[in-house]
Parts: C-alpha cells; sequence; structure tokens
C-alpha cells in the first residue's frame, strides 16, 4: 500500500515507524524543508507540501494538520488516516480509558494510571501525553491490560472509534482553542462514546456548561479535580466501577491545601 506520512513531528515519526515495519510503501509530506528524515525516505518538503497526495491509498495526518486542509488538497475522505484511529483499530485490548477537556489531561490520565497500577492492573499511558499511541504497540500490550490515552481536540477530529471509558474534564474557550477548534470537544456526544460493539462508560466534569453539553446524558458518573489513591485496590477491571469508584471517593482539594 502506498502511504503519505503527513507532518513528521512526534506522531508522524511514530506513524512512520509503525507502517514502515509493515512492509508499505511510505513518503514523507512535511511544510518544513529542513525536517530530518529517515535515511532514504521518499519526501515532499515545503509549502507546497500537501499537492501531490491524490496517489495515495492512505493520507496518515499528524493531529495538528486538519483534515479540511487535506479535503481542500482534493484528498478523498476515505482516505484520511490518522494514528490514533489506527491504535484503536489495532491495540489487542479494548480496556481504553480516553482522557480528553481544555485543561487537566495529563494530570487526570497519570492519576488513572497509578490508580488501576496500585490494583494491581497492567496499565500503558501515551496519547498526548508522553508516548504516541503507535509506539505503544511495541511493548506487549495482553488483551487483559489497560490503556488510558490522553486526547487533545485535534485527535478527535475524525476519531472513528470511541474508548471503552471517556473522561471528559473542563471543556473551556481559550486564546489557543477558538471556537473553530472547540467544535471536536462538543461534538464528542456522537464521537467519542458512540462506538456500537463496546458499550462504553463516560464521565464528565458538570459545572462547566460545553463540559456538560459534550456529555450530555450519556455520562454515568462526575469527575472531580482530586481523587484519594488510598481505596485504588477496590478499582475493579469492570469498566462500571472504575468509574463509581471515582465517583465514590473522590475527594475535594480546599483552596488551604493546594501547592
Amino acid at each position: 500500500m502506498k502511504i503519505a506520512i503527513v507532518g513528521f513531528d512526534r506522531e508522524g515519526r511514530a506513524s512512520y515507524d509503525y507502517f514502515s515495519a509493515r512492509g508499505h510503501s511510505i513518503a514523507v509530506f512535511d511544510q518544513n524543508p529542513n525536517v530530518v528524515l529517515p535515511k532514504d525516505v521518499s519526501s515532499v518538503l515545503g509549502d507546497s507540501y500537501l499537492q501531490t497526495l491524490q496517489n495515495y491509498d492512505l493520507v496518515v495526518r499528524t493531529p495538528s494538520l486538519h483534515p479540511s486542509q487535506l479535503l481542500a488538497a482534493h484528498v478523498q475522505n476515505d482516505k484520511i488516516w490518522s494514528g490514533t484511529n489506527e491504535f484503536f483499530k489495532v491495540c489487542p485490548t479494548k480496556n481504553i480509558i480516553g482522557v480528553t477537556g481544555t485543561k487537566g489531561k495529563g494530570t487526570t490520565s497519570s492519576l488513572i494510571t497509578k490508580m488501576l497500577e496500585k490494583a494491581g492492573k497492567t496499565v500503558w499511558l501515551g496519547g498526548n501525553i508522553g508516548i504516541p499511541a503507535l509506539d505503544m504497540l511495541k511493548n506487549d500490550i495482553k488483551p487483559d491490560d489497560w490503556v488510558v490515552l490522553e486526547l487533545s481536540n485535534f485527535q478527535l477530529i475524525d476519531l472513528q472509534s470511541s474508548p471503552h471509558i471517556a473522561v471528559c474534564l473542563l471543556v473551556v474557550p481559550s486564546i489557543s482553542s477558538p471556537s473553530s477548534v472547540m467544535r471536536p470537544f462538543c461534538q464528542l456526544s456522537t464521537e467519542l462514546p458512540s462506538n456500537k460493539t463496546t458499550a462504553p462508560s463516560g464521565a464528565f466534569a458538570p459545572s462547566v456548561g460545553l463540559s456538560r453539553r459534550t456529555f450530555g446524558n450519556s455520562a454515568i458518573s462526575v469527575l472531580s479535580p482530586v481523587y484519594s489513591f488510598r481505596h485504588a485496590s477496590l478499582i475493579s477491571a469492570r469498566p462500571g466501577l472504575l468509574l463509581s469508584s471515582l465517583s465514590a471517593f473522590r475527594t475535594q482539594t480546599s483552596p488551604s491545601s493546594s501547592p
């Protein structure tokens, strides 16, 4: 298969490693003419890098490149793909917890990971935090393992699968997230919790309008800013019990105890 990797940043390099290891013909496309590439890889670099993508079987975009830019470059919609989509497609475990929101994703993802590890689970943490999702597949992930993925709005734009548990934190506009960028968050009710094959659960921050609108009635629990580790051993591998544990054992942080 002829595959175009569009954007050779951290995610693009992970996509290159993954697809090239499977024998596909790879070409790298990047706006930066000075980007460092693997030896002997075919490439199109510079400002016109999106103009010759039509002849590829699959176009794997970096998260920061909006799919609309590829559509404007006459790439067929069914050929646009991402490393996040590929991870959901091939990951050996379906025990995936996706964490999104404007702020607090990394902290919450790390917290959930520690809680599951304390409960004796094997957990892999990555996504927008630390390790790109496709690089996580280099590990020996087992069907009973857990994966915690931090997901940015850019990664959610064209997500075709949903995690088994979806966590939505505060969703608020910011200078770096104008209304056009915020839209993927507000579409989560039909994207992130919609995978018909897994009957996923959700948790959201109820005090912020956009967070409530994002999950609406599909949420079954409320996510508090800070949770206690001491009850982590009670967390079950069953998704519903994980969320009920988060809800039941949350502890609010008072202003005087904040660092």
